[in-house]
């Protein structure tokens, strides 16, 4: 007998003891394994690193003998049409351009005699009957330029639409050269002048990516370490790529330089409460929101409002926004304490939180309609007494 005592004694503490551990122990070691972090004020670039080529409309000119060179005007600087920009001195001593004989293997047929112009044979191959041959003044006005690259004629804004990936993929780290700055032989490019007008960057990001740029807005790119306003013009949407052209009219150091440009572009600076993305949850309505711990370790959801989202992080309005049906909504504040990854079963308490929510007030609108019903028939019957009673004045005053 007393054996049995002391066995079922055992049991009763053991009982108490699982009891104590699932009170105080369990919700401990949650806590310990729950990621938390505070929310503080801060900003957040969104932004992309891209690889974009320069879209303007520039005439390369050429010598029109073999000269030596006095460059007249400075580099990048606005000239108007007719200036002298170089000077050309006819110089018999300075040799012209080599004539080769290419010879066999898919060059030219034996007999056939082609111009060389060195470093330049390609560029101007490239720019074919765009150039123009000048005795060193310009036909129209615009930017000085002594760099070439051989896209001046593919790349004009008139061909905007044309270009594709393919043509992207082709340009992508074209570099620009100097043209002679002492002496050329015939046909040799001299400078080129880039129209004082409207120029655009293109290049080609995820279809994804795209879905951040919308046309008309500002943006801003990292022009050697500048940063210039610019603003989207179009977004052109492909199976995998889509194509962004980005339009301005300030110019940067090196502009007139480069024909592509590695940088950043930043679509959106915001600043408010930093969250990390993987807090953000949405609830059956629809609403987004994070999960806030209390001082009792409850897990309280509450509504945020996404200023801009860089991919990882995302800033929110603080303690009051307005919600696109006008409402003041109350969010989160500084130094609330933020869930870092909603579990399972936060995101069932919250379905179920809303569904009660849902029907009770459900309920209420039912009780509200059924009141509404009730006044309207009794109403009803007020009134209808209360002709028949007057019909019946009536009655007995005529009767008299």
């Amino acid at each position: 007998m007393k054996r049995k005592w002391i066995v079922a004694i055992a049991i009763y503490v053991g009982l108490i003891a699982v009891c104590l551990v699932a009170i105080y122990v369990i919700p401990s070691v949650r806590g310990m394994l729950e990621k938390t972090y505070i929310a503080e004020y801060g900003s957040i670039d969104v932004k992309d690193e891209v690889s974009a080529f320069i879209v303007r409309d520039e005439t390369v000119y050429v010598a029109s003998e073999a000269s030596t060179i006095n460059r007249l005007a400075d580099a990048d600087k606005l000239v108007k049409a007719n200036t002298h920009v170089v000077e050309l001195t006819p110089d018999t001593e300075v040799s012209d351009a080599e004539v080769t004989n290419k010879g066999e293997n898919g060059e030219l047929a034996s007999g056939t005699e082609e111009k060389s112009y060195g470093k330049y044979t390609d560029i101007l191959k490239e720019l074919g009957d765009s150039v123009k041959v000048t005795d060193g003044h310009n036909t129209s006005a615009g930017y000085v330029s002594y760099y070439v690259d051989g896209a001046e004629a593919k790349l004009s804004t008139d061909a905007l639409d044309t270009i594709t990936y393919k043509d992207y993929k082709a340009l992508t780290g074209r570099k620009a050269i100097e043209v002679p700055k002492k002496n050329c032989g015939a046909g040799y490019p001299i400078f080129k002048v880039v129209k004082n007008a409207k120029w655009y960057l293109v290049f080609y990001v995820s279809n994804k990516k795209a879905e951040k740029y919308i046309p008309g807005e500002t943006v801003i790119i990292d022009a050697n370490g500048t940063d210039v306003e610019v603003t989207v013009s179009q977004v052109l949407a492909g199976r995998k790529y889509s194509k962004v052209t980005l339009s301005c009219k300030s110019f940067f150091d090196g502009f007139f330089k480069v024909r592509n440009l590695d940088t950043t572009v930043t679509l959106r600076r915001a600043e408010g409460l930093v969250l990390e993305d993987s807090s953000i949850v949405e609830d059956p309505n629809g609403q987004i929101g994070v999960f806030v711990k209390d001082k009792l370790g409850n897990h309280i959801f509450t509504p945020v409002a996404i200023k801009a989202d860089n991919g990882t992080q995302c800033v929110v309005y603080s303690d009051l926004y307005v919600d696109t049906e006008g409402n003041y909504v109350e969010t989160i504040g500084t130094y609330d304490e933020i869930i870092s990854e909603p579990s399972e079963e936060d995101m069932a308490n919250l379905k179920a939180e809303v569904e009660k929510a849902a029907a009770e007030a459900a309920a209420e609108k039912a009780a509200a309609e059924k009141a509404a019903a009730e006044e309207a028939v009794k109403a009803e019957q007020e009134s209808t007494e209360g002709t028949a009673e007057g019909q019946a004045e009536e009655e007995t005053e005529a009767e008299q």
